[in-house]
C-alpha cells in the first residue's frame, strides 16, 4: 500500500513537472535561437581575429568574455527552476533572455550602446523593470506560503520591491565603476567627457586659455541618469503591483514565481473550478430541460 501510494505520489509529480516544462517551451524555443546566435557571434569574432590583421586580441577576448557572460544568463532561469523546484512564467524569462541578449551581444559586441539613441536608458529602465517583478514575485511568493508566520501588507510588499531593485542597480554602478577603474573601460562614459589639449587644475577648474571639459562630466550624468529610468521603471512596477494586490490580488497567482507546491494547488484549484462550473451548466440544462417539457 505504501508503495503504490510512494509510486501514485511519483507519478503526479512527474506529470508536474511536465506541466510547468510544456507551460515553459515557448521560452525554452527563444532561449535555444539566442544561445545560437550567441555562439554564432563567438565563432565570428575568432575568425575576425584570424582574417583582419587589425584586430586585436583584446577585442577577441572581450567579445568572447561578454558572449560567456550572455550564455551563462540564459541557463540561470533553468538552474533556479531545477534546483528550487519552481515555476517561473514565460514574460519573466523571455525579458530576461532579451535583456541579455540586448546587453552583452547587441549592446556590448555590436556596439549599440554608440549607435542607437537611447539605447543604454531603455534597457536600464527595463532592467529596473525585470528586476522589481523578480523582486515582487520572491517576496508575493514567500507571503502567500503555507508556512508563513507573517503577513506582509502590499505597501510593505512594494517597499521591499523598490529597495531590493535600487540596491541591484547600485550594484551595477558600482560594477561599472570598477571595471573602468581597473581595466579603464568606458561602461559610465567618463571618457567621452575627455578633451584633448585641455588642463585641469587641482580643484577642477580649467586652465586659462584651454578648452572647457563638459559640465558635471558625462561619467556624473550617466550614472544618475540610469539610475533615475532605473526607478521609473521599478515605479511602474511598485504602482501597478499595488494597486493590483488592493483590487484583486488573485491575478497574480499565475504571472509570479511559483513552487511546485504552489503551482499544484492553483492548478488543483483550476480543475476543480472548472468541474464546479461544469456541473452549474448542467444542472441549469437540466433546469431548461424540465421546463421545456412542462411547456409542451
Amino acid at each position: 500500500m505504501e508503495k503504490e501510494e510512494q509510486a501514485k505520489s511519483g507519478q503526479e509529480h512527474d506529470e508536474l513537472l511536465e506541466e510547468m516544462r510544456r507551460r515553459g517551451r515557448r521560452a525554452n524555443i527563444i532561449n535555444i535561437v539566442l544561445q545560437v546566435c550567441t555562439l554564432l557571434t563567438a565563432v565570428a569574432s575568432l575568425v575576425m581575429y584570424f582574417v583582419d590583421d587589425a584586430r586585436g586580441i583584446d577585442i577577441t577576448v572581450n567579445h568572447i568574455f561578454q558572449c560567456a557572460g550572455a550564455l551563462v544568463v540564459f541557463n540561470i532561469p533553468r538552474i533556479i527552476s531545477k534546483k528550487f523546484r519552481c515555476y517561473i512564467p514565460n514574460f519573466i524569462t523571455i525579458t530576461l533572455y532579451v535583456f541579455a541578449f540586448a546587453h552583452f551581444v547587441l549592446g556590448e559586441i555590436f556596439r549599440a550602446y554608440d549607435h542607437v539613441f537611447l539605447y543604454d536608458k531603455i534597457l536600464h529602465t527595463t532592467g529596473g523593470v525585470i528586476f522589481a517583478i523578480l523582486s515582487f514575485s520572491v517576496i508575493w511568493l514567500f507571503n502567500n506560503s503555507e508556512d508563513r508566520r507573517v503577513k506582509l501588507s502590499p505597501f510593505f510588499i512594494v517597499l521591499f520591491t523598490f529597495c531590493f531593485t535600487m540596491t541591484v542597480e547600485y550594484l551595477w554602478e558600482l560594477v561599472e565603476f570598477g571595471m573602468d577603474r581597473i581595466f579603464g573601460m568606458n561602461m559610465q562614459r567618463w571618457q567621452d567627457s575627455i578633451i584633448e589639449g585641455a588642463e585641469i587644475v587641482a580643484d577642477g577648474q580649467p586652465v586659462e586659455g584651454t578648452a572647457h571639459s563638459i559640465p558635471y562630466g558625462n561619467g556624473l550624468k550617466d550614472s544618475m541618469v540610469d539610475m533615475i529610468v532605473n526607478v521609473l521603471g521599478c515605479l511602474l512596477v511598485c504602482i501597478f503591483s499595488y494597486i493590483g494586490m488592493k483590487r484583486k490580488p488573485n491575478w497574480f497567482e499565475n504571472k509570479v514565481i511559483l513552487t511546485e507546491k504552489q503551482f499544484r494547488s492553483l492548478k488543483e484549484g483550476k480543475l476543480a473550478e472548472r468541474a464546479e462550473e461544469a456541473a452549474d451548466a448542467a444542472e441549469e440544462e437540466a433546469v431548461q430541460a424540465g421546463t421545456e417539457e412542462k411547456r409542451e
